[in-house]
């Protein structure tokens, strides 16, 4: 109760401070019409007040996957858990190649009298309304600002950068499992030549809002974000960076709280999690990450190591509580790229990430990349509460394509080695018995995937 108190309070100050400033700005009546005009920039309809205190833009995009799978053992005789989506399914595991639509996305973004802004972005891939960002907010100044809504967690600089400009299909399996995505939250961010920062305080995410009664409190996290560029110009960018995200679980209508820590094999059409760890009874948990990019004309590397540790607890014979060992899980990935034709993205520092290319070759620009990541949710810690949630290694190449600055095609290839434990939490199994028994090196398999990206 006390921190949702203080939540309330950083919204009370944050209005406040942001009517006062308001209050020393030029007033516009409310009655007044400001002619405006159209226009497009970098391929996307923008209206401007001729004042140019008001902007209202579009930023939609369309992104289709394809991806076929190829184990390098039968999977023939391996059963999995049944479809319930399916009006039959007798239970034998397959992978599932094809087709899906990976994005759908309608955007719309917008200043007000200079110092207010705000987005709603909504999802329609899999014929269903999902929102994505949903926020308003303030400039204090050219440097810093604060917003209250559905976005972006400060964490990982993969997380953050946007899906236009992923060197890959899909992010790497520790961002995915570590690193939160949208959250209801309230954040303040600034930044200047030279550093970034941003820093806030989050609940649950809205497309789990529950309306159930009796579900408990939601959970809260406290997360911030720091890096700094001692080196950035057009021919060289030096990144390093870090984040921390402390949380504690919401409840799920029962007096423990859990959490269920998943990812994909960086391709979703099959959409099956391999590696996933539900752990019980958890008090809190925290995540660290460190960054580290290097940019130098047209080659670009970065990569991130993140560190889970989970405070838990457990209940001997007669139902006492009792503090078990903090479970730990980690993560990391290196990746690099190399621009063939045309000029490698630019950092943006107000970002703190490697953003759009403002330079196309003529027939667009081509890259060739390449990427290592691996993820590990066994834990051996505390022998009365094992976790066997699995572990895995990928190896990418990519050829992307840039025709124009607004659409990417892709080709991916990806091969990925799972241990005995990576078996979809228990839902994967062989004559009964356990894929750990029956498959003592895991699931392996190469992944062929198609990526076309359209942003307008």
């Amino acid at each position: 109760m006390q921190k949702v108190k203080l939540l309330c309070l950083g919204i009370s100050l944050m209005t406040a401070t942001a009517a006062m400033a308001q209050s020393t700005s030029d007033s516009v009546s409310v009655t007044d019409k400001v002619p405006a005009r159209a226009s497009f920039e970098g391929g996307k309809l923008h209206f401007r007040s001729n004042d140019n205190k008001f902007h209202l833009w579009f930023d939609n995009r369309v992104n289709l996957e394809s991806a076929v799978y190829s184990p390098t053992e039968s999977v023939d005789d391996l059963k999995s858990k049944t479809n319930k989506d399916l009006e039959e399914d007798d239970g034998q595991f397959r992978f599932s190649n094809g087709t899906i639509v990976r994005r759908a996305r309608f955007g719309i973004k917008a200043t007000l009298n200079e110092k207010w802004f705000a987005e709603l972005d909504l999802d329609f891939a899999n014929n269903e309304v999902e929102i994505k960002d949903f926020f308003m907010g303030y400039k204090f100044n050219e440097h810093w600002s604060a917003k209250l809504g559905n976005f972006k967690v400060p964490m990982s600089m993969e997380r953050v950068t946007s899906s236009k400009y992923l060197m890959a299909t899909e992010r790497p399996m520790p961002v995915e499992a570590f690193a939160d995505g949208r959250k209801l939250g309230l954040a303040a961010t600034g930044w200047n030549r030279g550093w970034w920062v941003s820093a806030g305080a989050f609940g649950r995410s809205v497309d789990i809002l529950q309306k159930e009664r009796n579900r408990g409190n939601d959970g809260y996290a406290f997360a911030a974000r720091a890096a700094i560029s001692p080196v950035n110009n057009e021919v060289m960018t030096m990144h390093i960076g870090g984040y921390a995200n402390y949380q504690v679980p919401s409840y799920e209508g029962d007096d423990d709280r859990m959490v269920l820590f998943r990812t994909l094999p960086e391709s979703r059409v099959d959409h099956r999690r391999f590696v996933q760890a539900e752990v019980e009874n958890v008090n809190n948990y925290t995540t660290l990450g460190w960054e580290l990019g290097f940019r130098y004309r047209k080659f670009l590397a970065y990569g991130e190591y993140i560190f889970n540790t989970i405070s838990r607890y457990g209940y001997e014979s007669g139902g006492v509580k009792t503090q078990l060992k903090n479970a730990q899980f980690n993560g990391w990935y290196a990746q690099a790229s190399y621009m063939i034709l045309g000029e490698n993205r630019n950092y943006s520092p107000d970002d703190a990430e490697f953003g759009p290319m403002t330079k196309l070759h003529k027939g667009g620009n081509l890259e060739i990349a390449a990427r290592v990541s691996n993820i590990n949710m066994n834990d051996w810690h505390d022998e009365r509460a094992y976790i066997t949630g699995g572990k895995a290694t990928a190896w990418s190449a990519s050829l992307n394509w840039f025709p124009i600055r607004n659409i990417v095609i892709g080709l991916n290839y990806t091969f990925v080695n799972n241990d005995k434990y990576a078996d979809s939490k228990g839902q994967i199994t062989g004559g009964g018995k356990s894929l750990a028994e029956v498959r003592p090196d895991g699931i392996d398999f190469s992944v062929f995937q198609l990526r076309t990206l359209f942003s307008f």
